[in-house]
């Protein structure tokens, strides 16, 4: 609760600053909200501990929270710094800091009405950003689109959640006990909504779309947090309803195997950058919903690893993306390549975010990936073959897309416009780097006690 007060204090008193000093302010605030969540990191591993009679935190909570207010701080940063922003950039302030407090309540809330309500209004800040500040003419359909599954996919959990209200008479958390066995509908009504947001194959189509359309701070924020909802909603459902290894666990981990070569094979295909960074999120999810439907300890950690690291990683490429479109004004990855070789300090952080997105030791994703394959593994043997090929096709795109940025050499000269990147621009991607390694030598954080 006193998280949320401190926000809303600091939001009261931005409001009289000059607007040439609100976005350092609002930046600033971000960093310090940052540094108060992580007082809420003290807790065990499931115990839930009460702030009010309305909000509860534990680890899990809490260090989605502290990604929250870090990734939409650097949402704001790299933004200023873009050039489709400038002139009505407060409010794109004032619906980032509208998002992240939906996201901090959401995270912290302890009922379940509550939770939907939330989980479904984080929907409407950002096709507000798509819409006002998105790059083309189609954006309108994609915000369609992304309502049409997230709201559709949902639609189930809340007859549960009503249901709940109805005949139980309360959905708070922590009172709800399951006496009877619970089949297969139940099952897919409480999970399919999670799934899409996170997203799970096959229902990722509207993630590309999304994501195209998208300013580079919303597909900070989408990619970095609201991914992230879905795998923290799949968390509390198998809390709550305490959900153990079935039969649809199995089919969903299925599909999440299959989806995680599909989307590598899809980032051999693309030449546009930010569909390419769309769907490798595809494949990475993939091995947090393998690590979440194990239902085991191991394959928690490694997915809670999977879904903070990603929230670091999969922003600093759209920031790097962001950067490099601005330059040549293309996002097409061979056009991009005049960027890179104007500006070669750029190919070194290509250099470095691709290798973290490919999990190349110690980078915290192959611990992930490492724990989940033995949870999925230990059930199946026979996967490793389909993991396999997911591993040799990650290389393949990862190794193809540094290429291309670094060695493609065009007939026609391409104009940069290097009076529209300063090393301003670079200050983001310095701030995604720390808690990267802090991830790293904390990977056992979110092991049960």
């Amino acid at each position: 609760m006193g998280l949320l007060i401190l926000m809303a204090l600091n939001c009261f008193c931005v409001m009289f600053l000059n607007k040439k000093d609100q976005t350092v302010a609002v930046v600033n605030c971000f960093g310090m909200w940052s540094a108060f969540s992580l007082m809420y990191w003290g807790g065990s591993g499931v115990s839930r501990e009460s702030l009010s009679e309305l909000f509860c935190v534990d680890i899990y909570s809490s260090s989605m929270i502290s990604l929250s207010l870090w990734i939409c701080g650097i949402s704001i940063l790299v933004s200023s710094c873009m050039i489709n922003l400038r002139g009505v950039f407060n409010t794109y302030l004032v619906l980032v800091t509208l998002l992240c407090f939906l996201l901090v309540q959401c995270f912290m809330v302890n009922t379940l009405a509550m939770f939907y309500v939330l989980f479904e209004s984080t929907l409407i800040p950002l096709a507000s950003i798509i819409g006002i500040w998105g790059g083309q003419i189609e954006r309108i359909p994609s915000i369609q689109y992304m309502a049409a599954y997230t709201v559709g996919g949902s639609f189930p959990l809340l007859l549960i959640f009503t249901t709940m209200e109805v005949h139980a008479g309360s959905s708070f958390m922590w009172f709800i006990s399951m006496k009877t066995s619970l089949n297969w509908l139940f099952w897919g009504g409480c999970f399919l909504g999670f799934l899409i947001k996170l997203p799970a194959f096959p229902f990722h189509s509207w993630l590309p779309k999304a994501h195209v359309q998208a300013p580079v701070g919303g597909s900070v924020i989408l990619a970095g947090i609201l991914l992230k909802l879905g795998g923290y909603g799949i968390t509390r459902m198998m809390m709550l309803f305490s959900y153990t290894l079935e039969s649809f666990g199995i089919l969903v981990m299925s599909f999440s195997i299959v989806g995680s070569v599909y989307g590598a094979f899809m980032c051999l295909r693309q030449s546009d950058i930010k569909k390419l960074i769309a769907y490798s999120s595809v494949s990475h999810m993939a091995f947090s919903i393998m690590g979440l439907f194990s239902c085991t300890e191991v394959g928690m950690v490694g997915a809670y690893i999977m879904l903070v690291s990603h929230g670091f990683i999969s922003p600093g490429l759209f920031v790097l993306s962001g950067i490099n479109s601005e330059m040549v004004h293309s996002r097409k990855i061979k056009v991009m390549s005049d960027g890179v070789r104007a500006a070669p300090s750029l190919g070194f952080f290509w250099l470095v975010m691709i290798m973290a997105n490919l999990g190349v030791p110690p980078c915290p994703v192959i611990i992930s990936e490492v724990l989940s394959v033995v949870c999925v593994i230990a059930l199946y043997p026979w996967v490793f073959v389909l993991l396999l090929m997911y591993f040799i096709l990650s290389g393949a795109y990862s190794f193809s897309l540094y290429c291309q940025l670094t060695r493609t050499k065009k007939k026609i000269k391409m104009k940069v416009f290097f009076n529209e990147v300063t090393l301003k621009d670079m200050s983001a991607l310095y701030f995604l780097f720390y808690p990267l390694a802090e991830v790293l030598f904390k990977w056992d954080l979110w092991a049960m006690m």
